[in-house]
Formats: C-alpha cells, sequence, structure tokens
C-alpha cells in the first residue's frame, strides 16, 4: 500500500522536479496537476476500470475512447468481427513502438490478453476475458482473438493499456517493479516516480498521433483536500481537483479557471452482508426511501451534481427507480420487517436496534461531508448509525470489517465495466473481486451475465433492465448522487475537452497528448 504524504522534504524534492514553487502558473513549461488518490500500481493489468491519469498516459490500448465515450482505434489500426461475433481480427498500425524503442507486434496482444486472462485471480480486469478461447498471431501485424462465445463488453476491455511481452514475460503480471516503472506505449513516457509524493511524465516522441505539445506533466498525490487547495493557492501546482465547496473560492484565484464536467462517479453507502442486520430487504429498501438526494446535491455538492437511484443513471441502460424519499414508506416498510420505535425513536427488534458503523476515507471531505449528512438523515428515521471516517490506509487494508462505507464507482464506459464488478456474486471480496459487501443476488447474476454475452442491442437493454429492477428489489446500496467532476487549470491551458468522466473524474487526460500553453 502506498502511504501518501507532504512531508517537507517531499515538498523540497517536488520544487525541484516541477521546476520551482510560486511560478506554477507560467506558461511554456511543465504541467504539475495535484490530485487526490495514487493506486497502489501502474499495471494497468492490476486496476479496474477506474484508470488513474498517470497509467493512462503511460498506456494505450487496442482500442481507446472519443469525446463522447465511444469505442474507436487506439494500437489498432482497424478490427473485423465475425457474423457469430466469437471472432475478432485486429490489425495494428504500422511503425509502433514502446517507449523503449522496442516494436509492437501481435505477440504482445497474445501476452496481455492471455496473461490478465490466466491471473484473474490477481487481475481485476480478468473478467473482461474469461471467455477468451485463444489468441491467433498470423503475422506480426495481425491479432486474431477466438471467444468460447460472444461478448459484448470486448472492445470497451481492449482500452486496457497493452503490456510489453518482451519485458514481462517469465515475470509474474504482479510484478513490483514494473508496477512502479511501466513501460507503454502512450503519448508520454514514465521518467521517474516517487511513490507518495509525485510521477514526472515526458513526451513520447515515437506516440502514434504525434509527439505530445506539452514539454512536461507532473502528477502530485496530494489527498488531502485543504492541502490542495493550499498548494493551488500558493502556486506550489498549475491544477488540482477540487472539491464541490471549493468551487466557488478557487474561481477567485488568479490565473486559473475551473473545468467541470459530468461523471458517472456516485456516491451511495455500501453495505457490508457480513452484518446480519442487512440481511432483511425490507430494511434496505427503507433506508433507501429515509434519505432525501436532493439535500445532498443542493448543500453536500453545492449544486454540482444529480441524485442518484441505481448504478446506471447517467448512461442510455438507464431504467426508473423507486426511490424517493418518503419517511411514511420507511414507517410501512420497518413495521412489515418486525420493528417499532423504541424509547430513543430507533427502529428495534428483538431489543436490538438496526445500528451500524458508517465509515469514508477522512482525507476526502466531500466523502465525509456525505457521511455526517447521511447518518443525520438517516438516524432522524429511526436507524442507529455511527458514523466513523477512516484513514485511507485503514481502509484499503480492513474492506472486510468495514460495516457500511461512502462508496464511489462508475464508468461512462459499457455498462457492464460500471456494474459487473462490484454486483456480480462471483466478484465478492473473498474471491479478490471488487464486489466488497459481499452482495449476492441469482437474479442479478443471471442479468449481467446475459448483458455481457450476447451482442444483440435489443437484448443487452433488456437484460440491463432486468438488472436494475432486481438491484431495486434486493438493494445493495443506499443511492445518493452522481458527482461533477471539477479540475482547476491555468487559464494560458487549452485543450482539454469536455466529456462525461469515470470515478475519481478519471479521464480528464483522455485528450492530454493534444493540451498546449497559449
Amino acid at each position: 500500500m502506498l502511504v501518501v504524504g507532504a512531508m517537507a522534504g517531499a515538498v523540497a524534492l517536488l520544487a525541484s522536479a516541477c521546476g520551482g514553487t510560486g511560478d506554477a502558473r507560467k506558461a511554456g513549461g511543465s504541467f504539475t496537476y495535484a490530485v487526490n488518490d495514487e493506486p497502489d500500481t501502474l499495471n494497468p493489468a492490476l486496476q479496474d476500470e477506474h484508470t488513474d491519469p498517470v497509467t493512462e498516459l503511460v498506456h494505450r490500448g487496442l482500442t481507446r475512447h472519443d469525446a463522447d465515450n465511444k469505442v474507436v482505434p487506439g494500437l489498432a489500426a482497424s478490427w473485423q468481427v465475425s457474423a457469430d461475433h466469437r471472432t475478432y481480427t485486429f490489425t495494428l498500425r504500422n511503425g509502433l513502438t514502446w517507449h523503449d524503442g522496442k516494436p509492437i507486434t501481435s505477440g504482445d496482444v497474445k501476452y496481455t490478453v492471455t496473461a490478465v486472462r490466466d491471473a484473474a485471480s490477481d487481475s481485476p480486469r480478468g473478467r473482461n476475458f474469461a471467455e477468451v478461447a485463444a489468441v491467433e498471431t498470423p503475422n506480426p501485424l495481425t491479432a486474431t482473438i477466438k471467444l468460447k462465445r460472444p461478448f459484448a463488453p470486448l472492445l470497451d476491455a481492449l482500452s486496457m493499456g497493452l503490456l510489453p511481452r518482451h519485458v514481462l514475460d517469465g515475470k509474474k503480471l504482479t510484478d513490483a517493479a514494473y508496477g512502479q516503472n511501466p513501460v507503454g506505449a502512450g503519448p508520454f513516457r514514465l521518467a521517474s516516480f516517487k511513490p507518495g509524493q509525485f510521477a514526472e511524465l515526458v513526451p513520447f516522441s515515437g506516440y502514434y498521433e504525434g509527439r505530445p505539445k506539452l514539454p512536461k506533466i507532473v502528477i502530485k498525490y496530494v489527498p488531502d483536500d485543504s492541502a490542495r487547495l493550499l498548494q493551488l493557492r500558493n502556486g506550489e501546482v498549475d491544477g488540482a481537483v477540487v472539491q464541490p465547496q471549493q468551487v466557488a473560492r478557487v474561481k477567485g484565484f488568479d490565473g486559473l479557471r475551473v473545468e467541470s464536467y459530468p461523471t458517472a462517479d456516485y456516491r451511495a453507502l455500501m453495505l457490508n452482508f457480513a452484518n446480519p442486520v442487512f440481511a432483511d430487504k425490507k430494511v434496505r429498501i427503507a433506508m433507501n426511501h429515509a434519505v432525501d438526494r436532493k439535500a445532498f446535491v443542493d448543500s453536500v455538492l453545492a449544486g454540482q451534481g444529480t441524485p442518484a437511484t441505481g448504478p446506471l443513471d447517467l448512461g442510455p441502460y438507464k431504467t426508473d427507480a423507486p426511490f424517493t424519499f418518503d419517511p411514511a414508506r420507511v414507517a410501512a416498510l420497518m413495521g412489515e420487517a418486525g420493528y417499532t420505535k423504541n424509547a430513543q425513536n430507533l427502529w428495534a427488534k428483538d431489543g436490538k436496534t438496526v445500528r451500524f458503523e458508517l465509515s469514508t476515507f477522512a482525507e476526502d471531505s466531500a466523502r465525509v461531508a456525505i457521511l455526517n449528512v447521511a447518518a443525520t438523515q438517516l438516524k432522524q428515521q429511526g436507524f442507529d448509525v455511527v458514523p466513523n471516517p477512516r484513514p485511507r490506509d485503514w481502509v484499503r487494508a480492513n474492506w472486510g470489517k468495514l460495516e457500511a462505507f461512502v462508496v464511489g464507482w462508475g464508468t461512462p464506459y459499457d455498462p457492464d465495466t460500471s456494474v459487473f464488478g462490484p454486483f456480480h456474486s462471483s466478484e465478492a471480496l473473498a474471491e479478490g473481486g471488487s464486489n466488497y459487501g459481499t452482495y449476492r443476488n441469482a437474479e442479478v447474476d443471471a442479468a449481467l451475465e446475459r448483458g455481457r454475452n450476447t451482442a444483440d442491442p435489443a437484448e443487452r437493454k433488456a437484460a440491463y433492465a432486468d438488472f436494475q429492477r432486481a438491484l431495486a428489489a434486493d438493494p445493495p446500496f443506499v443511492w445518493i448522487a452522481y458527482l461533477q467532476a471539477d479540475n482547476a487549470v491555468p487559464a494560458a491551458l487549452t485543450g482539454p475537452t469536455k466529456r462525461t468522466l469515470g470515478h475519481h473524474g478519471y479521464g480528464f487526460f483522455w485528450n492530454a497528448e493534444t493540451w498546449a500553453w497559449s
């Protein structure tokens, strides 16, 4: 686990790496950007669909996403799909090289897909290649992927960064050294990486779309929201991720503008099904009717977001969900579940209240604010909630011990990337997956499997409609809100282009190879 800090020595080192402090917004030099979250590894195969800025800039997949989040060619110039949707033939671009100068070939495609597939217990991306039967390489520029059965999200899945066979062959996919010193084919290469401090990126002259225009990008890891704001104000960084409540203040800083983009990134209260208090779905449905989502958007998010009622609200597969703020419905459901109010005005049955600890990352001010408002609203409706934010490193080491957590998730890509990981039973935490609450529902599983194993658009739409109905009838989360991503950048920076972003606002750097100083 990487520990993020802001100690004096690190600040001095960063000042040197970033060209000094106090002049960060001077056009023409490096672009230094402060983010709130640092990945455990820069290996794209070991990340889920939420790819951090450094990994995104260093790597490139066979496919990528455009401004509308549609799949377009990446390292592959083109592809063909068989009539039965079981054979995909990719043609690589001519002259591609890795950052170390070695040629990229179809052998790298075969290595990447099969290595990730075979290391499914270590790679959250393994689920995306489970249906791969074989990868054939008839020549250096052609790779043919053969599937056991149709897998609709495949083109989306292949946006994951390609891995260099010549570097990793014979090593474990989890090789720690590679995770801190990756070799990619993206627009920028990693020049230096100081875990807990910063990553320094320089343009890759061999990038297939041409050499990027910015001379250097430095991603600085600053998990504390107030510290990022202070560094932004003092000119120690060019730009930064800012929280909703900070936007108005940042707009008053000289030489900056705020880029505000919609996201598919929602916040919800994840419930741990190891806690018997959540066993009755009527209790969980009641909790979803106990929160006033509009109040969250208006207060905590300062109007920069939308109420959430499910995991696909911002995409074309959304269906209407039944959750509204309704205290009368709460009382009716809790009564049906056998609960009555005790002397403390809390729901109780057999002398036990609906008591649980609600936690989140203590360093994330927006999540802490959501936690406090959620705890207050739920307690007003009779639920015995104990708010307790915890340090990020503690949370990451103790997911299974959390009773409830202000979780964030969501991607703007294929719906499978947003829902299979957190809700399919095969992705349970104990199995190394991202279903952290160990939720199990046979109807949900079946709908998710149908959605990924058919290429028919109408069948997929029906499958995800069934999924959302089953999820609403047996909710694993208490849905809160979708966020808007706010990024402060210098007024002199050109190129950032609005699109719907993912979790943590990831994707902001999607076209950074075109960014420049005016």
